[in-house]
């Protein structure tokens, strides 16, 4: 038996190192064609999901990703191209390239121009997943810059009052620069229930989720069974608010860039359509502002303010956006990440199929 391959009577999850984790993530890609560059930005973007415990949006998606590049969903050697430029204002089509590769370009032109001229506003269509938008909203904080990232995706929840999925999850990053270069506070939320989560729990074969999670059964009841919410769908954070936020987020991106809109795009997205997502990167450099230093200083101040407040009963603090990640993040640094068994198996059976080495798990802590 390998010694990355559970027995039976093991545990539903094995730890394996973030290093290997994203090798091994990127020589699958480059097994089915991928280029070294584009896999590695891909691979990074996923691994450090599962650092900071966002297991929704980490290597569980590659499965995904390779069930599209197989049925010719994804133009592979795509990163798209500028269509246009006009002061802060960039519009790009991605040519159903990678939606990281999308993304990264995309963030690299937002940081240009923000540092150029204070603020950007880059939008672009015709692109894919492109992972957990924390990972895009960190990289123009670590400019030193504000980022708000947004895209819509695939529709899977119907608006508040209806029942048909016509609106996506339609996640919103804001990422806010910290002295050192280093993040200060980071919020990263989709605006429907945990539709990630919920994929997450199948891997991990458990039959029931939590109320709260707000899951409607195919005949738009609440359920709890993890099956039934699996066949039916999410609903919107805050009810009506979501659906707001939503509507926001795809104007914001589809509306801005050209894309296709709510459920002019596909339901699945493992098959060989194009998917059309749009996104939205928005960098603002606090220096234009305020001296530099003195934004970074005030949101210290900020975050003490709220931290001050008393923990109520059952919490020992009061955490803001990001630290609960951040501190996941070193822990997973160091015990390693946790894969369900169910998810390795799917992974390391495409490994022996492109003839792409199994990593060893992490030692035992």
């Amino acid at each position: 038996m390998s010694p990355a391959t559970p027995s039976s009577n093991e545990s539903v999850i094995v730890r394996f190192p973030a290093e290997a984790l994203r090798d091994f993530c990127r020589q699958l890609l480059v097994a089915l064609g991928t280029l070294e560059d584009y896999a590695r930005i891909v691979s990074d973007s996923l691994v450090a999901a599962n650092l900071r415990g966002v297991d929704s949006h980490g290597i569980q998606m590659l499965a995904t990703y390779i069930q599209q590049l197989r049925a010719g969903g994804i133009n592979l050697p795509a990163a798209g191209r500028v269509v246009q430029e006009d002061g802060v204002c960039l519009r790009y089509n991605g040519e159903n390239g990678l939606g990281q590769v999308v993304a990264d370009r995309c963030t690299d032109h937002s940081i240009r121009i923000a540092r150029a001229l204070g603020v950007s506003v880059v939008v672009a269509s015709h692109s894919n997943h492109f992972g957990a938008g924390s990972w895009w909203g960190e990289k123009i904080a670590r400019a030193g810059l504000i980022g708000i990232v947004m895209s819509n995706a695939c529709p899977a929840v119907a608006a508040w009052q209806g029942k048909t999925p016509v609106l996506g999850t339609n996640p919103l990053c804001v990422a806010v620069p910290g002295h050192g270069g280093r993040g200060r506070w980071l919020l990263d939320m989709a605006t429907t229930t945990a539709l990630g989560k919920l994929t997450h729990e199948g891997y991990l074969n458990r039959p029931q989720i939590p109320r709260e999670w707000g899951f409607l059964d195919a005949a738009g009841q609440p359920t709890t069974e993890t099956v039934a919410a699996q066949r039916g769908s999410p609903t919107p954070t805050g009810g009506y608010k979501g659906t707001g936020l939503a509507m926001m987020i795809e104007i914001l991106c589809s509306g801005l860039s050209g894309g296709a809109m709510a459920t002019e795009l596909p339901i699945y997205r493992t098959g060989g359509d194009p998917l059309g997502i749009s996104h939205t990167f928005i960098a603002i450099d606090p220096a234009r502002f305020l001296p530099p230093g003195e934004f970074e200083t005030r949101m210290d101040r900020l975050a003490g303010l709220v931290k001050a407040s008393e923990p109520a009963a059952g919490f020992n603090e009061v955490l803001i956006a990001g630290e609960p990640e951040w501190r996941r993040e070193d822990v997973r640094g160091g015990t390693g990440i946790p894969v369900p068994v169910k998810l390795w198996e799917k992974l390391t059976g495409l490994a022996v199929e492109l003839n792409v080495p199994v990593p060893r798990m992490a030692p035992e802590a």
